[in-house]
């Protein structure tokens, strides 16, 4: 079994999923690391997103961690400052908050998996990719 706790192997990139990812089961088709925080893990209620979920987990490829309070902290400052932080539950947070500690922990190209505008339109200001799942995504500037 890859041991996928050392980051971006064998792919090149890390895939950061919010609940969406495990209700759409997209995460299932990713390929390498994937990542997830404890907060998203108490979200995902549903017994099929629970399975994808602990599949991945059994099969080694599923990691849960959680961000570092200075990228939580982070986050929320330069969320308050485009106007998406109101909108923006603890997991969402979060999740861009571990995908900028993964990013510079491993030196590679991080996606977020999500199918949220205001999570997707965050994470552009941090120049992190999106991993779009059912919906085109954030075309236009929405905020601000």
């Amino acid at each position: 079994m890859k041991d996928y706790t050392q980051g971006c192997y064998p792919t090149g990139k890390v895939v950061v999923a919010d609940t969406s990812a495990f209700i759409t089961g997209i995460v299932r088709m990713a390929q390498g690391a994937i990542y997830t925080t404890n907060s998203v893990v108490s979200e995902v209620k549903d017994e099929h997103s629970r399975e994808v979920m602990e599949t991945l987990i059994s099969a080694g490829r599923l990691i849960i961690e959680d961000p570092g309070k200075q990228y939580i902290e982070l986050v929320r400052r330069i969320a308050a400052r485009i106007g998406t932080l109101e909108k923006l539950s603890e997991a969402d947070i979060e999740v861009l908050a571990l995908s900028l500690l993964l990013r510079d922990k491993f030196e590679c190209e991080v996606y977020v998996a999500t199918d949220d505008y205001t999570l997707q339109y965050t994470a552009s200001h941090f120049n992190l990719k999106i991993l779009r799942m059912r919906y085109r995504g954030v075309r236009e500037r929405v905020y601000g």
